[in-house]
């Protein structure tokens, strides 16, 4: 598609894509104006990271050990974690700060500094003391979290140790009393070297292995302890949702576009109070009551990103697993060791045995008991030094002042968005008409040639009063396309016909009479439409004689013409309704009639009632053959117009072509040329003056006329 086709659709939409940018801006106005907190608050933190000119007597944990942004960004999820929030929305409830600390806590916000360390965190709300003392519990609710998360393993590994170190003394005392009075019952002396040796060897690889023990213990704890973290928290979180647009609203608009399409085109011709035009109204009413219950969107997608808080415990969970194998590793080698020495021991003699291993037990004891107080003491000092280590720290205490909603900004981005939003609207409701609109589009449904384009105006009739240049030009289009296709006629007379009612075919009849007229040739207008007539209505005469009189023999046909207000043309109207018009066309009269009105005038114009509805117009097709087909555009096609065109084909029509009524300004290239360029001229100049008193006797006598329809002298 071209871009000035696509200008052409905008512009044939203009008014929706203005009503629509106006609607969408003063929603977000109104929206502003009574869902924007007027109170912010803000607090300021920061986390204090260890001192890199101390010593550090452990090593400090992974965690403490990437890149910055990046911390950052975790401590800001941490903030708006579920447990943060929840315990900060238990406390505002405990204090009697809000009725609702949900709705509250939903406008935090937290903001990196740029180019520093800090994090603000910023509440708003109606209340200024609200937004304050949200801010205040939310920052103290994340330090209370903070601290647990980063003391909470060394503290695990201290109670630990604790409570294993009591156990390890009450051995070490059960095993020397044991050695004291076994050397006191049997005067054991000193073991010879090997059994020394024997002894140091078993005493070092059991010592080894209580020594492993406790590591691969520690090991397993902070384990079970990382385990617990992954399961507090999910594995993904929600970064963006996307919301589209409602099918079912975008179907209930386009079904409200067509009605009040259709209640305008009613009101052409009916008043308000006709009962199909309030019933159309009740179904506008019905159709927008559905648009707003369905919404103009729905949520489209949400996408999700890994959090980067169990990322960071994942990592941690596989130190973890691999410093518990090493130590498991280590603990089933010294097992090992040990299994393998204890033989030897014991083969030596049983008084040295039970010496050597009250002996070895005592020492092991005692090294088991030294390694917990030293594991005790560095326990306790990693805990001291994870306090140190890192910590939050409250930079500004909470501040309040007024919000900055950026209303200006955010109307000044709904206007510039909403023309957008609303062309895009434009586009899809052109894609999804399917209405006949173009002259290209009427000669693709009918597949006839479209003799004129005829634009909308307020009056289209031309027997009287103002009407547009251009209604006048475009008859003047239809009949210059008749006179140069004459040779093509099956006859004079000319049958204006339509499938569906309501399309202008009476006017056209009658604009097409007075074109032909006022163009030299003598015409005929013939009100063959005994359903509705309405040509003695346009030409403001009387309807009590006409046709109906003159196929019933009750009237000659001289006596029923009636002179018009336009020169050469006379005009017969329908007469009585009778009360089977089907009949009286069907009969021999009828048949008579169009022979004889063959002869009496360049051309014989009848108009017709609706063909879709009636057989009328299929009988008088059969008679008059030369068809031109009226069709209204901005109608959707519902396969009328092929039904209609197979039924006269099937009578033998010869259709001429057709007529494309109605058309918008926007939709016709020679109106578009014509208001540019003719306009103006034909608007100030004076056209052929309307002259009456046409007299029926001269075309009624019957006498020969020459092809170019004057009487012979």
């Amino acid at each position: 598609m071209e871009l000035w086709q696509y200008y052409r659709i905008l512009r044939k939409r203009k008014w929706l894509i203005i009503i629509g940018t106006l609607l969408c801006t003063s929603i977000v106005a109104v929206a502003l104006h009574f869902r924007t907190a007027k109170w912010e608050a803000y607090t300021t933190i920061m986390e204090k990271m260890p001192d890199t000119q101390n010593v550090e007597i452990f090593a400090g944990p992974y965690s403490y050990q990437y890149d910055p942004k990046m911390r950052l960004s975790n401590l800001a999820q941490m903030i708006m974690s579920r447990e943060v929030l929840q315990d900060a929305a238990r406390t505002l409830s405990e204090l009697g700060k809000s009725a609702y600390p949900e709705k509250i806590l939903s406008t935090i916000r937290v903001q990196p500094v740029l180019d520093t360390t800090l994090l603000v965190i910023m509440v708003q709300s109606d209340s200024e003391e609200e937004a304050a003392a949200t801010a205040d519990v939310v920052r103290k609710c994340f330090i209370d979290f903070y601290n647990r998360m980063n003391s909470r393993g060394t503290a695990r590994t201290r109670e630990f140790i604790e409570s294993e170190l009591p156990k390890a003394e009450a051995r070490l005392a059960k095993i020397r009393e044991e050695l004291r009075k076994y050397k006191e019952s049997t005067g054991a002396v000193a073991l010879q070297r090997q059994t020394d040796a024997l002894i140091q060897e078993l005493m070092q690889a059991q010592m080894n292995l209580s020594q492993y023990r406790i590591i691969a213990q520690q090991a397993e704890a902070r384990l079970r302890e990382v385990e617990s973290k992954l399961d507090a928290y999910p594995e993904s979180r929600v970064s963006a949702t996307v919301f589209a647009s409602n099918p079912v609203w975008q179907a209930l608009a386009t079904d409200l576009a067509r009605q009040q399409i259709e209640l305008q085109r009613m009101l052409q011709t009916r008043t308000e109070e006709h009962p199909q035009v309030q019933a159309l109204k009740r179904a506008i009413a019905q159709t927008q009551e559905d648009m707003k219950k369905a919404g103009e969107t729905i949520l489209n997608s949400t996408t999700q990103t890994n959090n980067p808080i169990v990322d960071e415990i994942q990592r941690s969970y596989l130190n973890a697993i691999t410093e518990f194998s090493a130590a498991d590793a280590a603990r089933s080698a010294a097992q090992q060791v040990v299994d393998s020495l204890q033989p030897k021991l014991e083969a030596l003699p049983e008084q040295e045995e039970k010496l050597a291993k009250l002996t070895l037990d005592e020492e092991t004891a005692r090294q088991t008991y030294t390694l917990l107080s030293q594991k005790l003491q560095e326990a306790k000092l990693k805990e001291k030094q994870a306090e140190n280590m890192s910590s939050i720290q409250v930079v500004e205490e909470a501040q309040v002042r007024e919000a900055d909603p950026r209303k200006r900004l955010k109307i000044l981005l709904a206007l510039f968005l909403s023309p957008i939003f609303c062309s895009g609207i434009a586009l899809l409701l052109n894609y999804l008409d399917n209405t006949v609109r173009t002259p290209e589009q009427a000669e693709t449904l009918l597949k006839l040639p479209v003799y004129a384009v005829v634009p909308i105006a307020r009056s289209h009739s031309l027997a009287g009063g103002q009407q547009a240049p251009v209604i006048g030009t475009s008859y003047q289009m239809l009949s210059a396309n008749l006179l140069v296709g004459q040779p093509n006629l099956d006859g004079r007379t000319l049958l204006i016909a339509s499938a569906e009612p309501d399309v202008g075919r009476s006017t056209t009849a009658a604009n097409l009479a007075i074109t032909l007229a006022r163009d030299g040739a003598r015409v005929i207008l013939v009100d063959s439409d005994f359903r509705q007539p309405s040509q003695h209505k346009i030409f403001g005469v009387n309807n009590e004689k006409g046709l109906s009189n003159v196929l019933a023999g009750q009237l000659a046909l001289p006596d029923a013409l009636q002179p018009t207000s336009v020169k050469d043309l006379l005009l017969l109207p329908s007469g009585p309704i009778p009360a089977n018009p089907v009949r009286l066309l069907r009969s021999p009269e009828m048949v008579r009639f169009v022979q004889t009105v063959n002869d009496l005038a360049d051309f014989i114009v009848f108009d017709s009632p609706a063909g879709i509805t009636f057989a009328d117009a299929t009988l008088l097709a059969a008679l008059i053959k030369n068809v031109i087909i009226v069709h209204a555009a901005g109608t959707v096609p519902r396969g009328a117009e092929q039904e209609f065109r197979t039924r006269l084909e099937h009578a033998g029509a010869n259709m001429l072509g057709v007529v494309l009524n109605m058309v918008r300004p926007e939709d016709s290239h020679g109106y578009y040329h014509f208001t540019s360029a003719y306009e103006e001229l034909m608007r100030g100049s004076k056209g052929p003056a309307a002259l009456t008193g046409s007299t029926v006797s001269a075309m009624g006598e019957g006498e020969p006329r020459t092809e170019n329809g004057d009487r012979n002298s």
